[in-house]
């Protein structure tokens, strides 16, 4: 059973592209994720103990989200919004690479 209610965040049109420069981006801040832009899974360590885990599914221009373990002191909705800063952060990364190789 998920430890939050699923959840979807927006990536947009180049969901294939948001999802890989995410999950790099996730892995060099020391989260174990893997995966496509199909589906995946993470693994949040926590600097309070503990560990946020959970999956990822394509869902159109959305990733739907499960989160299978988490502590009770962090919230589904703190959860949901640093994933949606991971998929903010990997749509900025795109379009300065974009720009990098249009210049």
């Amino acid at each position: 059973m998920p430890d939050c209610v699923p959840f979807r965040l927006y990536a947009g049109d180049n969901i294939a592209e948001i999802v890989a420069i995410m999950i790099g981006e996730m892995q060099r801040r020391g989260v174990q994720a893997s995966g496509t832009a199909e589906a995946g899974t993470f693994s949040i360590p926590l600097p309070i103990g503990g560990t946020i885990a959970g999956s990822y599914s394509m869902a159109g221009k959305s990733l739907a989200v499960s989160i299978a373990q988490r502590p009770d002191a962090v919230s589904c909705g703190t959860i949901e919004s640093k994933l949606q800063d991971f998929i903010l952060d990997a749509k900025a990364e795109l379009k300065n690479r974009r720009r990098a190789s249009d210049g």
